[in-house]
């Protein structure tokens, strides 16, 4: 780990790998991988050196045959920067924040498992097993918005 950081402050690119469930945990990982009193120091690195962090998931597809792809991916803007440098981090507030950075090119999980979801790959029962039962309604509501964009675009197809 400080090899990596090492390497980044240098200006070197640095790709690495982590076995975590999310983007967020990933970010925690690091954190904790150092002693509480350098944890203050490494969050101010990381929220400046770090530029994205990517994170997949393959779930069978409910097809039987195959695995699909469940991306989510974390580029750090301000908003994920802050996050990273409170005292008290959060892995809740970085996974509000990947939501919010949709515009941006953020992809959280909960999107990527509601398109998969409207796309047929995967059922309602996999998908909810993924996150939490508090996302539920977030991935309905998301869930729901697809389904409208694609109704509004195939009514404007015809």
């Amino acid at each position: 780990m400080e090899a990596a950081i090492d390497m980044a402050e240098s200006g070197h690119l640095v790709i690495g790998t982590l076995h975590t469930k999310g983007c967020a945990e990933t970010i925690d990982r690091i954190i904790n991988f150092y002693e509480v009193r350098d944890q203050s120091q490494i969050k101010n690195l990381l929220s400046s050196l770090l530029k994205a962090v990517v994170s997949q998931r393959l779930l069978k597809s409910n097809k039987g045959k195959g695995l699909v792809l469940v991306p989510e991916v974390m580029l750090v803007d301000n908003t994920v920067a802050a996050c990273i440098r409170k005292d008290k981090f959060s892995v809740s507030e970085i996974e509000d924040a990947i939501q919010g950075g949709h515009e941006k090119g953020s992809i959280s999980l909960t999107n990527s498992l509601a398109e998969l979801y409207v796309d047929g790959k995967l059922t309602l029962d996999q998908v909810k097993a993924q996150i939490d039962e508090k996302n539920w309604e977030s991935l309905n509501r998301t869930i729901m918005q697809l389904n409208l964009k694609r109704n509004i675009s195939k009514m404007a197809n015809k």
